[in-house]
């Protein structure tokens, strides 16, 4: 009885290895993921348009069938339609969404403009009940456009420099009516922006036939707001094996804290898209002796991936 009871253990032992390797996408559709870890759950959310939702699971390619919650929807008309790319953060202990929406009742996409939201302090964003806390407006003269009085700015993203401040990084339109990368210091006691400096602007033969948007960081040093500071090297991570429109990504980390993942959108279609036909995918992010990210390229579908450790 004993030789059964234990064989039929480690028959177990081997079935819940093999269930833990999954294949991308994690989700679909999923447009601009935004990925974390809390409390023994992954925690999805992506552009789902008129609303913001949060998906969960406890393995990673569990998210693709994941248990799937509204978190935010508004009747504000200034700000409920194109309710694009939210983030998840922590600061301070409290949930917080960046995301991006525009006016309902103008055409897109000129009113535009990066929000946050405030959740709670327990111990995952799928638990929070969410409220308007900030739009991140720079003040009239220090924004983007030919006068410095364009407010349009989309897929923002929270940064922490240790030592140095808090930051919003996002997508604006500059002075030269480029849509570039921006940043700005961030107040997070009053939750308001400085001007924003410009410190990348597509002047890259591949960064000129789709949108200069979507700033994501693994971690940065230096004083972020000033253009010299930041070294562009790239294309980093480009589409491969059927994965096209390969972008919009953000980083995780394992549930034991030993990796880092990158999760990103592409699509089948070979002419890019930016609509619901995007998927969410996930692969770990390697590192070379002096630390530098290696990405890979993106796998096939059908690719069989380990999970991310200590799942």
């Amino acid at each position: 009885m004993n030789f059964l009871i234990n064989f039929g253990v480690l028959l177990g032992t081997l079935y819940a290895a093999k269930v833990e390797a999954f294949h991308n996408p994690i989700r679909k559709p999923g447009p601009d993921p935004s990925v974390v870890f809390a409390n023994g759950f992954y925690h999805l959310t992506y552009t789902s348009y008129d609303h913001i939702e949060i998906t969960r699971s406890m393995t990673l390619g569990g998210l693709l069938n994941g248990e799937t919650k509204t978190i935010w929807t508004d009747k504000n008309t200034t700000r409920n339609a194109n309710m694009w790319a939210p983030e998840i953060h922590r600061i301070d202990n409290v949930w917080h969404m960046f995301y991006s929406s525009c006016d309902s009742s103008l055409p897109c996409c000129d009113s535009c403009h990066t929000r946050v939201l405030r959740g709670c302090n327990k111990a995952t964003p799928f638990d929070c009940t969410y409220t308007h806390l900030a739009d991140l407006v720079p003040p009239t003269g220090s924004q983007g456009g030919p006068k410095s009085d364009f407010a349009f700015s989309i897929d923002g993203t929270y940064l922490e420099i240790p030592g140095k401040g808090r930051y919003h990084v996002l997508s604006i339109i500059n002075k030269d009516e480029l849509q570039s990368i921006a940043i700005t210091k961030l107040d997070t006691t009053k939750w308001t922006v400085d001007g924003w400096h410009v410190i990348s602007v597509p002047d890259q033969p591949w960064e000129k036939n789709t949108t200069n948007s979507n700033p994501n960081s693994i971690t940065a040093v230096n004083e972020a707001p000033h253009a010299s500071s930041w070294d562009k090297k790239g294309p980093v991570f480009s589409q491969a094996n059927g994965n096209y429109g390969t972008g919009h990504n953000c980083f995780f980390t394992s549930p034991d804290g030993h990796e880092t993942w990158n999760a990103f959108h592409a699509t089948s279609n070979p002419k890019g898209s930016c609509g619901t036909d995007r998927f969410t995918l996930a692969q770990k992010v390697t590192f070379t002796s002096n630390n530098s990210p290696q990405f890979g390229i993106p796998q096939p579908l059908s690719a069989v991936l380990q999970p991310p450790s200590g799942e």
